[in-house]
């Protein structure tokens, strides 16, 4: 299910952070929001750059997805750096009082 959560993002990301029952799906459902949110963000911060900004930041963002689905489904558990102990903290109960 933590992969699934970023199939999506950050649609996929909000159903496993608050229907999943395990803190690690949890986790990787709020770094899917997060990532779904962030990376529009960015595109239009870019695209006001240049159009070539706006490619290149697809690019990147493409390949960070790809790189957290395939990741998390073979059972890593990547993060962005600094937002581990966020993360865990924040998963650590579930939002609708089912699980861990």
């Amino acid at each position: 299910m933590a992969t699934l959560a970023y199939l999506l993002p950050p649609v996929t990301g909000l159903f496993a952070y608050l229907l999943g029952s395990r803190e690690r799906t949890r986790r990787h459902g709020l770094q899917s929001v997060a990532f779904g949110l962030l990376w529009p963000a960015a595109l239009y911060g870019a695209a006001a750059l240049s159009p070539g900004a706006a490619q290149a930041g697809f690019g990147v963002g493409g390949l960070v997805w790809v790189g957290l689905l395939l990741t998390t489904a073979v059972g890593l558990d990547l993060h962005v750096p600094g937002t581990t102990g966020w993360l865990r903290a924040a998963a650590t109960e579930s939002p609708s009082g089912r699980g861990a």
